[in-house]
């Protein structure tokens, strides 16, 4: 009786463990998870990002003034584009990006805001944006020199 009580639960035991593994499955290598759908993209059918420009320079602005630009992009590749996150360097940046898939052959905009208040000199903010792209990720970067308000009146 004791046997049958720990076949049954060796059986158990077991039989969790294999849909387990089956609920886990991951992509593999050189593929990677389209999100939000759980599919697994190949790497010649996955979003490029083709941007515009990955680098604004502003020039000069003088402190607590807003600096605003927006990134232009197209998706390149063959499967929808979608941005999980852009995250920049220092919170004075604030990054805005598309929340819908872009299909391809479609683009979009990244829109960065950098705030000057309390910065001062030359200044140097990236944006990393993460997306559903081989590469995952993208830098963004914004420039320019700020300069204090009493340097403004001179």
């Amino acid at each position: 009786m004791i046997e049958k009580h720990r076949i049954g639960n060796f059986l158990i035991l077991f039989l969790g463990l294999v849909l387990f593994e089956a609920c886990d499955s991951k992509p593999q290598e050189g593929q990677i998870e389209n999100q939000g759908a759980g599919q697994v993209i190949p790497d010649e059918k996955k979003p490029v990002f083709k941007f515009k420009e990955t680098s604004f320079n502003f020039g000069t602005a003088n402190e607590g003034e807003e600096i605003t630009h927006e990134f232009e992009f197209t998706n390149e590749g063959k499967s929808d584009l979608l941005i999980s996150n852009a995250i920049a360097s220092c919170g004075c940046t604030i990054p805005e990006w598309p929340k819908e898939p872009i299909p391809p052959g479609k683009g979009g905009k990244i829109k960065a805001t950098f705030n000057t208040t309390g910065k001062s000199g030359q200044q140097h903010k990236v944006i990393t944006i993460t997306a559903n792209v081989k590469s995952k990720n993208a830098e963004l970067v914004i420039e320019g020199e700020v300069f204090k308000k009493e340097e403004k009146n001179n």
